[in-house]
Order: C-alpha cells, then sequence, then structure tokens
C-alpha cells in the first residue's frame, strides 16, 4: 500500500486518478539513525538546506572541485543508508533528481545543482513510500531536509550527506524494458490526450516542464510543473495549478504512449507532436503595461522568478498582486501568492504567448479568472 505525506487536498473523483504524493508534515522529531560503517552521516538539521541557499561560494575539500551535472551518471548509487541500498537518479538532468529504494520509496526533488549541491526536503521535493520501516526511516531523513554534496577528485565523484564524509559515488546499472520508456526526452514536443472511465487529462510536455488539463464531468482543472523519466517512471512535480495539486505524480508511460499510473489507475492515450514558437526566459524579463477600459496595468516579470502586477484607474488601486513566473514553452504561467483582492483573485493564470517581439511586446491568450480581469496586449512602456 502506498504511504503519503502532506496529501493536498483535491476532489474526490481527482484522487482515483491522481498518484498519492507528499510534501512532508511538520513534524520534524524524527532522527535518523547513522548507518554502521558508513562513512557518510545521514542526519538531517532542518536549516542545512536554508544555509547552503544562503551562501555566495562554496568551500570544496582540498585537492577536489565542485562537481558538475556532466559529472553525474544517470542512475548512481551512494552506497547503504537505513540497512539498505539507496540509489540516485538524474535521468535527462533537466533539473528533477531522485533517491531510490527500488519497489519502496523514492524522493524527487527540483533542484539547479548549483555548485554541485543537492538540497532536498519540503520546500523542494516530495516523497512516496511503501508501509515499510525502512520507507519510514527514509521518511524521516526527508522531514528534517538537508544536502547533498558532491565533488570530483582526481577522476572519482563523491558525495557527502549533510556535512558528513565524503564517500565514493558509485555508476548503477537500472534494467529497462522495451514496454515502458525510460528517457524523458522522448516525450519533448509529445501531447498525449488521454481518458478512462472518469476523466480525461491532456498532456503537452516540454524541456522538461510540462502542461496538463484535465476535466472530470463537469469539473475542469489544470496543472504545470517540472518532470523527468527515471527508472522507466514518470515523475511529475507540479508547481503551478489553478485549484489544487498533488506534489507528486507518478507512473509509467508505455511504448505505445498509454499511462498506468502508480495508483492503478489505467489511460489510453492518443500521442500526437506538436509544435510552438519557444520563448526565452530572459527575454520576458522586463516591465510591460497594457491598458484596458481605463485602466492601466504593470506587469513585472523579474529574472528571480518573482513577478508583480499592478492596475491603476487615475489614482485609485484596482488590483495589485504578487507571486511567481515562469514560462514553458510560449506558456506563460503566473502563481499568485498575494492578492489586494483575495476573493477576486485566481490562484494561478495560464496562457500562451504570440507574436512575440522583446523591443515590442506581446499577446498573452490567458485564461485569468480573476476580477478584473488582465488585458491580453502588452508593450514596453514609453518614456520622456
Amino acid at each position: 500500500m502506498k504511504k503519503s505525506f502532506g496529501i493536498a487536498i483535491l476532489p474526490a473523483a481527482v484522487a482515483a486518478t491522481m498518484m498519492f504524493a507528499a510534501c512532508g508534515s511538520d513534524d520534524n522529531s524524527s532522527n535518523v539513525e547513522r548507518e554502521e560503517g558508513s562513512s557518510s552521516s545521514v542526519e538531517a538539521t532542518s536549516s542545512s538546506a536554508e544555509a547552503s541557499s544562503s551562501s555566495e561560494k562554496r568551500d570544496v575539500p582540498e585537492g577536489t572541485r565542485a562537481a558538475t551535472l556532466d559529472d553525474l551518471q544517470k542512475n548512481m548509487s551512494l552506497g547503504k543508508m537505513f540497512g539498505t541500498d539507496i540509489y540516485l537518479a538524474t535521468g535527462a538532468k533537466l533539473g528533477v533528481f531522485s533517491l531510490w529504494i527500488p519497489d519502496t520509496a523514492w524522493i524527487v526533488v527540483h533542484s539547479e545543482f548549483k555548485d554541485g549541491v543537492l538540497e532536498y526536503g519540503k520546500s523542494n521535493g516530495s516523497i512516496m513510500t511503501t508501509n515499510a520501516d525502512v520507507a519510514d526511516s527514509l521518511a524521516a531523513f526527508f522531514e528534517k531536509g538537508g544536502k547533498i554534496e558532491f565533488v570530483v577528485k582526481g577522476e572519482k565523484l563523491q558525495y557527502s550527506i549533510n556535512g558528513g564524509d565524503y564517500a565514493d559515488v558509485e555508476k548503477a546499472d537500472v534494467k529497462t524494458s522495451s514496454n515502458w520508456l525510460s528517457d524523458g526526452t522522448k516525450l519533448q514536443g509529445v501531447r498525449l490526450s488521454c481518458k478512462n472511465e472518469d476523466s480525461k487529462q491532456t498532456y503537452s510536455f516540454y524541456k522538461g516542464r510540462y502542461v496538463v488539463e484535465e476535466s472530470i464531468e463537469d469539473s475542469s482543472f489544470w496543472s504545470a510543473g517540472y518532470y523527468d523519466i527515471q527508472r522507466s517512471h514518470l515523475l511529475m512535480t507540479p508547481v503551478f495549478f489553478d485549484v489544487s495539486a498533488y506534489s507528486l505524480v507518478s507512473g509509467q508511460v508505455s511504448s505505445d504512449f498509454n499511462l498506468s499510473m502508480d495508483t492503478g489507475a489505467e489511460f489510453k492515450c492518443e500521442k500526437t507532436t506538436f509544435k510552438f514558437d519557444e520563448v526565452e526566459r530572459d527575454s520576458l524579463v522586463n516591465e510591460w503595461v497594457a491598458d484596458a477600459d481605463g485602466v492601466d496595468w504593470t506587469m513585472s516579470l523579474k529574472k528571480s522568478g518573482d513577478y508583480a502586477l499592478d492596475a491603476t484607474k487615475g489614482k485609485n488601486p484596482e488590483d495589485v498582486r504578487s507571486g511567481k513566473w515562469d514560462v514553458y514553452g510560449d506558456i506563460l504561467l503566473l502563481k499568485n501568492t498575494s492578492c489586494q483582492s483575495p476573493s477576486k483573485c485566481a490562484k494561478s493564470v495560464k496562457g500562451a504567448v504570440e507574436g512575440f517581439d522583446p523591443q515590442k511586446g506581446f499577446t498573452y491568450k490567458h485564461d485569468d479568472g480573476s476580477t478584473p480581469a488582465m488585458p491580453k496586449d502588452w508593450t514596453l512602456p514609453q518614456y520622456e
């Protein structure tokens, strides 16, 4: 039986088709035992992830250098923890990483792998476990959060968990099957239109990103986030969503592109390919303006991933929003974390960017259900 932590609340019908997810509870009281004979401590501290993210330059042991993505193998062994073998998968190296106890539990995180550091915890990851003691140990490890640091010494890749001693990383061979996709890049530019008795889903896959539209009877909703295929499992971690979403969705994609979710739900899918005019994220970083019905709008898309939206009519503020943004292919996504009128504000906004010209502007064909709704035509501001 699958075990999950901190499951997001979704409609019951949706829960029947989606993968159980985990983002961790607030209980950080459990300690993780150190494996006898292991050279790395696996005890985590709740502040370790924050400490590493705030440091400007990572110190590495003398005679080593910080590892890069190129130094990592697709599947690696990190030795023994909790009395069992632990594996790290990097897939297509698009920012999704996963720690595995095969057939028992796995942790999925999204990380930039800056300076060879892989942070993990509730802020950037999810965990899936079965009902087993070793799974509970891995869950406690995840709950506390921390970091795994990688260096290269000579020709050897090494790792350290939460400041412990460095140990060698070994390449791990994972058997693949011709029945299941094992390479996430095979989904790039692919659209899967899937259905079973209860629901319909349409997945659009970009480079390490996906958008899914779902409908069950008269209800419809969407989510978008990061994906990869690792150990023949499709792993999807939603970031943007208009209602609610599990923090991890997991399943397998058959060689004929049907979906078999780890909940047991099966979907027959029709595969098509699609083309899009990819919009470079850095080209959208700017201040954009629009006007509609006498309201002046300003949308600031910042390099940090933060965004701000202001609307004024004369001297009166009509709307103020702020949150996070990103672009997947040609789909601009906005997540609101603060709104002037929360009851009238959409949780997230999704739409296609069309006719983009970095010197002029673009049309944003969005689904904003807020009041007032955003305009669709945006230009650069004019100055005296």
